[in-house]
Order: structure tokens, then sequence, then C-alpha cells
């Protein structure tokens, strides 16, 4: 037996060295001798163990050749490093107290359980990522909580204070976990890589489910993980600690509304009442962050004679709203404050700078212009501010700001560079947007039909698909430049852009936004005193409000647009005036559109405009359908026809006659589906399906779509099903075009069609 005395002295290490020493036994001859790994016996050694299982003891007790005296010493040192019943002296790792209005987390808290249950013989490690203020260190407790409840396990937790300016240190951090799993002081290693395998080897043991709080990068926290056994770690941070192998991975996202409101509800203490009134605008204003739900539903709840409309009402200023979250010492600006200062300075400076963006979200291009590097550098700092918490990722090489996050980078710009500076970065920022916008517009315009032969954007333009694709993704940051452009009054860059959009606006003509466009066009070009522009705009303008549905309001601007042009001595524009005022007037008004063609159709032949005369001829065709006209109607589409066959010199201009010839068949189709002419109808509409197809204009080869399955679903030859059946898909085609339209009107006829045909959607 040991001396009472000299238990505290004598640990199993130093006692197995002694013996193995004596025996005169290598690490390998003792591991040949007892059949246990020379690994697992330099561990033993080396202290990664205190106190090791039985049956490995009998084991080296054998290849020692111990006699029964020696091999009750050493099981009695390795049984007084075992872990005792008690392993949590008190006040170590200590989890934080619960919070009593934890609100909105069983779906994270779920996928945290069903992560850290692996089968596997390696340890769950959960990483929970995310900026300041999202609720991880809470979300993590709660979830721990749990695990350690269903599995009976101990729960321990350590703030590793990865943002402050001396995180804790890895061999702090290990001291505080071995001796809350009852290590005592003397028994354990003084080096990190010492404390790091006793932990594993005690953890093997004795599992428990730990908490790693705020870690500030994988270095600091490699040590701290377990290796084999039923112990399970959650571990938080602002970064993603994508540097860390075998872990799993959830980025926490903000509260859902229903899930903010409810936690400020609790705060407050229920929203019964006036005190209410307001409350589901101020939580939308935190933006489903955690700690800025938490500071304003304590502001209000020690504020009893405040309602939540009047704080609603404070935070809705956006320049005001980050001071007002605050309430004694929680601040939300110094959550942000903290990631922030671990940034790099040339990520300092683009995440203040984004700021300017106009839009929700951005990509790399963007961002390079706001830095100032090549797009390369700027998606190096994009993974840095991302890493951190400070960007999301919204989608394939796209990022976007928190609401709250967004503000404090506007706060810092305005703090960090002058108002100058400022200025210069938002009109650079606004001078590429646009020119990236009319490079793409005049994809689709007849003189241009391509990419500027110099472009060096780290844009793709090389295809109208292309150039497509960036407009309807940019449309928020491109539309904001513009909106600057014109707050501005740079007009000659808003006249541009708009100019650049004329023949684009037909293939996204469902866009709510080509008024703004065109109207702030309109003014500018009237500041600028250029006639001509200003005509151009109002004609442009005219569209847009037919587009919209306003024809009459469309029909007087396109005959303001005929004034101005007159005093310009502009023919074309005058023609195209009257040819806006003519179309927005089919249906309301047949008799006085075909007047305001004709006048069109003089003025445009006059000024040897053919995509014009087309434009006429179509509008001329459609208002004799109207007045019941029909045979009329058929002769103006295939003179229509007839002139749109004629040669066409580029590839833009043979795309307007297709456009045209699309309108002539789109006509005649509805001219012999009235007359009861099916067979020619079934094909005029397969033509105008297919045209409108071939060039991108979804809507017209709905309506096209919707026209043919009609025409087959009344047909009675002997293949009835087969062409009712082709009938139901076409229908459901269209559907389905206008659906991501969001054509409602279409939507709803398409629906009645199938109802009526027993093939309702629901």
């Amino acid at each position: 037996m040991i001396p009472e005395d000299d238990r505290r002295e004598i640990t199993f290490a130093a006692e197995l060295r002694r013996l193995r020493q004596r025996a005169r036994l290598t690490l390998e001859g003792l591991a040949e001798a007892s059949g246990v790994s020379a690994r697992t016996i330099g561990g033993l050694e080396r202290g990664h163990s205190l106190g090791p299982q039985r049956r490995t003891v009998v084991a080296l007790a054998d290849g020692l050749g111990l006699d029964q005296a020696e091999r009750d010493v050493l099981e009695e040192t390795a049984g007084v490093g075992r872990p005792r019943p008690v392993t949590a002296p008190a006040g170590w790792c200590v989890p934080p107290r619960a919070v009593p209005d934890f609100t909105g987390r069983d779906g994270e808290i779920g996928t945290i359980v069903a992560l850290a249950g692996g089968s596997g013989p390696a340890a769950s490690v959960v990483v929970l990522s995310g900026p300041g203020g999202i609720g991880k260190t809470t979300l993590a407790v709660r979830a721990g909580r749990r695990l350690a409840e269903s599995a009976g396990l101990e729960l321990f937790y350590v703030d590793l204070r990865g943002m402050d300016a001396e995180p804790l240190e890895p061999a702090t951090a290990l001291f505080r976990l071995l001796r809350a799993l009852g290590v005592g002081n003397r028994d354990i290693p003084e080096g990190v890589d010492g404390r790091s395998g006793q932990l594993r080897a005690l953890l093997e043991q004795q599992p428990a489910v730990i908490v790693l709080d705020n870690a500030r990068d994988e270095e600091q926290v490699r040590p701290l993980l377990p290796g084999v056994g039923r112990a399970r770690v959650l571990l938080t941070s602002r970064r993603l600690l994508t540097g860390l192998e075998g872990v799993e991975r959830l980025a926490v996202p903000a509260l859902a509304a229903d899930a903010g409101l409810a936690l400020l509800s609790g705060i407050i203490g229920g929203a019964e009442g006036p005190r209410g009134d307001g409350l589901a605008e101020l939580a939308g204003l935190c933006g489903g962050l955690p700690l800025a739900l938490r500071i304003i539903g304590n502001r209000l709840a020690t504020r009893p004679n405040w309602t939540a409309r009047q704080l609603a009402d404070r935070l809705a200023d956006s320049e005001r709203r980050l001071g007002q979250i605050n309430a004694g010492d929680l601040q939300i600006t110094a959550a942000f404050a903290m990631s922030y200062d671990q940034l790099t300075p040339a990520a300092q400076r683009l995440c203040r700078r984004l700021a300017l963006v106009p839009g929700p979200d951005f990509e790399a291009g963007l961002a390079s212009v706001l830095c100032e590097a090549g797009v390369f550098d700027a998606e190096d700092l994009l993974e840095e501010l991302y890493e951190l918490g400070m960007l999301a990722q919204v989608g394939d090489g796209r990022y976007g700001f928190h609401d709250l996050i967004r503000l404090f980078a506007g706060d810092r710009l305005a703090r960090e560079e002058k108002a100058a500076e400022r200025e210069r970065l938002l009109k650079a920022m606004t001078d590429w947007l646009l020119g990236v916008a009319v490079a793409a517009g005049r994809w689709f315009e007849p003189d241009y039909g391509a990419a500027p032969a110099d472009w060096r954007e780290p844009v793709d333009m090389s295809t109208s698909d292309a150039a497509t694709a960036w407009l309807h993704t940019e449309a928020d940051n491109w539309l904001g430049a513009y909106r600057t452009a014109v707050a501005r009054e740079w007009d000659r860059e808003v006249v541009a852009t708009a100019g650049a959009f004329h023949w684009f606006s037909d293939h996204w003509d469902h866009w709510e936004h080509w008024r703004e466009v065109f109207g702030g066009a309109v003014a500018a070009a009237e500041r600028l005193g250029d006639a001509v522009a200003h005509a151009t705009q109002l004609n442009n303008l005219a569209w847009a409000y037919g587009a919209g549905g306003e024809r009459l309001k469309a029909a007087e601007i396109g005959l303001s647009a005929v004034r101005v042009a007159e005093q310009a001595g502009n023919l074309r524009q005058q023609g195209w005036g009257y040819q806006y005022a003519a179309h927005s007037l089919i249906p309301i008004d047949p008799a006085a559109s075909l007047r305001y063609s004709e006048q069109a159709d003089r003025l445009m032949e006059e000024a040897g405009d053919i995509e014009g005369r087309l434009s006429v001829l179509v509008t001329q065709s459609a208002a004799l359908l109207f007045q019941n006209r029909p045979n009329d109607a058929a002769e103006k589409a295939r003179q229509t026809l007839e002139v749109a066959r004629a040669p066409q010199s580029g590839q833009a201009k043979r795309m307007i006659a297709d456009m045209a010839r699309l309108s002539g068949h789109w006509t005649l189709a509805r001219v012999q589906e009235g007359l009861g002419e099916d067979d020619a109808a079934e094909d005029s509409c397969r033509t105008t399906a297919a045209l409108a197809q071939s060039l991108g204009l979804p809507l017209y080869q709905a309506k096209a779509e919707v026209a043919l399955a009609r025409i087959l679903h009344r047909d009675s030859r002997s293949d009835r099903d087969g062409r009712d059946a082709e009938a139901v898909a076409t229908l459901r085609a269209a559907r389905e075009r206008f659906a991501a339209l969001e054509a409602t009107d279409d939507i709803a006829e398409a629906d009645q069609l199938l109802e009526q045909w027993g093939n309702s959607t629901n």
C-alpha cells in the first residue's frame, strides 16, 4: 500500500516509468510483453490518463513481471487518478443561467441535437457560427442542456473570449476543463500538449457535454476538442473556423418574424392593450437579431409609460437606429465593433464602403470598385468579412449585410472617411453600375447588339442571355445607382442609361420600375434642353404607362411627345408619339387609334423608319380587330408579314422584324379562331408561340399557348383523347409561365379553363 503522505507525490505516470526503466524495457519492449500498444504506454507515462482502466494495469503488470505487492501499489496509484462520481469542483466551468424567455429556436435545437448525435467512434463537435448578437451563446447553452439531460451527462461551459484583446489561452481553458472534470491541480501537466492529451483521455472515460463559447480561431480550439467516445462539444464563433476538420456546422440564422415578436412580447410581459401597439413593427426594425430584440425589450420593459409605437417611431429613422438600441451596458454597436476590430485594415475599409451599395446584396465586381482593387483581391476581402460574420452569403458568389450591420458599416463610413471621399466613391460606384447597365441594355439595340469591343469589366457580357441575367440580378443596385444620378441631377448619365433600355424594356415589360426610369430621363432631358432626347424619353414613358395598363395616360404622354418633337423638327419621334397614342387607345377608342396610326404611318414613311412602320401596321390590325372588322384586320396582319419579310440589315433589326411577324401571326390566330378556322388558327398559334420563345418573350408565348389549348380542346377529330391531353399540358405550361411573370389575370384565366375542363390545379 502507498503511505498516506506519499499518495499526493506518486502518480501513475511516474510509477510506470520507474518500473519500466527498472525492468530495462523500452516502450516497444513493454508493448510486446504486455499487449498494450507503445503509443498508449507513452501516453500513460506522459500523464495523458491519470487513471487507466484496471485491465490495462493488469496487462502492464504482467508484462513487467511484478509481484503481488508491486501490483497492488500500481493498481492503487491508478485508482487515485480515476474519475470520482462527483467530478466538478464548485465554480469550475459552470454554464450561464438559463434565459427564462428563450423563444423561437426549436428548429435549430433539433438540428444541433441531430448533428451532435453521430454514431461514429469520434466525439461529436458542432460549430455554431454567425454575427455578433445572433444568439449563438444562448442557443448553444440551451442545446447543450438538452443534450446533457438526454444522455445523462454533465454540462460544462468555457468562454474563450475570442473577441477580447487578450483571448483565453488554450492552456488556461484546458486547466479549467480538467479541474471541472475532477483533476487535482498537481495532477495537471504544465504544457498544452500534455493537458490536451489528458483531456481527450479523460473525456473518453468520462464523457461530458462541453460548450466552448466565443472562439477566436482554429488554433485556440484545436487542443480543446475530444478524440473518441461519447463526449459532445458545441463550439460558437463569429468566424466560420473553416480550418477545423471532422466537425458539423450550423450557421445560426436570424429569428423568424413571429419568433422575434414573441420574444419581444415575452420580455415586456405581453402585447395586450395600447402599450403593445406597434410591437410587430418594432420587432421588424430589429431584423430578427436576438440581442437587438432583448435590448429594445429591456428599454420598453423599464419604461412603463412608453408604448411600442413610440419606440418604433424613434427607431424608424435609420440614422438614429443604432444609437437607440442600447440598454444599460448592452449596446448593439459594441457587439458589431468587436468583429470590425478583428478585420484587417483593407477589410475594414471595404466593410464600411459596402454601406454605399444601394441593393441588399452584391458580388465581387461591384466590391472591387469600392475597394479600388482587382476582383480577386475583392473576393479575398469579401471572404474575410464572411468568415468573421460581417457578411452573409445570399447566393452563388453574392453577399449581403444584416440590416443593422449595414447601418453600423454606414456609421463607420461617416466617421472614418471624409465627406468628399464618400462622394467620390459614390460617383465611382454609380458610374460603374450605370456603365455596365448601359452595355447590357445595348445588347438589344439595332445599332449595337453586342458588348463593346473593348469590354474589360469583370461582368459576363458575352451574350444577350448573360446581359439579361445581370440586369435582372443587379436590378436593385443599378436602379439604386440610377436614383442617385437622378437625385444629384447627373442628367447626361440619366438620359444615356434610360436610352439604352428602350429595346430591352420589351423583354421585361412587366417590371414595375420602368415609369420611374423613363420619367427620370424625361426630366433630365428637359433640364438639358435637348428636345429630341426629351421627346424620345416621353415616348418611352408612354410605352411604360401603356405596358402598366394606364392607357389614357399613355396616350396623353404620347401626344405630348408629338408636340415636343414638332418643336425639334424630328419626324421620327413625332411618328412614335402618334404610334404610342394609337397603340394605347386600341381597346378604348379603336377609331381614334386608327386616326393616330395613319398619322404615325405617314411620318414613319417620310422619316424612312421601317421598324416604326411595322409597329404601326401591328397597331392597325389590332384596332381593326377591336372594331369587329376581322377580314380587314387579317389583311393588315398579312401586310405586316409581307413588310417583315423584306431583308433586314443587322441582327437587332431582324429581331424587330421577327417581333412584327410575331404580332402579325398572333393577329391572324385571333381572327382565324374567331371565324372558326381552327386548322389555320392552330398553325398561327404554334408559329406565334415558337417566335415568342425564340425572342425570349414568355408572356406572348404563354398567351399563344392558351389560345392553342382552346383550339385543341374543342377539336372533334378521331384522336380526341390525345388532343385533349395536349390541350391540358399546353395550358399548364402556359400557366407556369404566367406564374413566373406574376401575371395575375392571366393565371386566373388559365385556372378557370383548367377547372372547366376538369383539370383544376388544386
